[in-house]
């Protein structure tokens, strides 16, 4: 089952996955329809926060995006998450994870791969709704559907000035980066002052540390 082939390690560290635009409205429409979802995840706390953090964390390390990845790690920690439970994160160390999310991060991370495909194999997805129930796998997949745009366009936004150091990355278009760039950087430098506010430093310093 996916879910056992699962345990084995990391082996290097994934491209960054990026957006074209056509990808990036259409995965935003799919967003928006799981909104109430999402609302109840977030604000109704129906899925716990430190559950929740540690499938951000998985999703964004599934994604490559290392903005992201920055950002929910300090969130995890202040949620409770221990630096044993991060650092076993990115290989899916079960001696040090439970089960249950165990599982929870595995079912997150096999979305991501398969690029949320429609779901095959009967026996694993019963195994999972008896462990996690079905309310939880629609919660994590709501969540990692959600965090995987997030990585995608901070993917995207740090492909352009990835591209004039002379770095592009595999398969992101210019053309794309740039209106992306234009559409969303705003947004993201709002969320670096909020973070620069929040841990009492400059926001070139956070920006700076978040793109490392």
């Amino acid at each position: 089952m996916w879910f056992e082939a699962e345990v084995s390690p990391v082996v290097g560290r994934p491209v960054p996955r990026t957006y074209r635009v056509p990808a990036l409205f259409r995965d935003l429409l799919s967003v928006f329809g799981r909104m109430p979802s999402l609302i109840s995840i977030w604000i109704g706390g129906r899925l716990p926060r430190a559950l929740r953090e540690k499938v951000i964390v998985a999703v964004s390390q599934a994604n490559a995006c290392r903005m992201c990845e920055h950002a929910h790690t300090r969130m995890a920690l202040e949620a409770g998450v221990t630096d044993a439970e991060l650092a076993a994160l990115e290989n899916m160390d079960s001696g040090v994870l439970d089960r249950r999310t165990w599982l929870a991060l595995a079912f997150a991370r096999e979305r991501v791969r398969t690029d949320f495909a429609p779901i095959d194999g009967e026996e694993s997805h019963r195994t999972l709704v008896s462990e996690l129930g079905l309310q939880t796998i629609r919660d994590v997949e709501d969540l990692a559907r959600a965090m995987t745009v997030a990585n995608r366009i901070a993917n995207t936004l740090n492909a352009l000035p990835d591209r004039m150091r002379g770095q592009a990355v595999p398969e992101s278009r210019l053309a794309d980066e740039l209106l992306i760039n234009v559409l969303f950087l705003p947004g993201a430098w709002l969320g670096t002052l909020i973070a620069a506010l929040r841990q009492r430093k400059s926001p070139f310093s956070v920006w700076r540390q978040a793109r490392g």
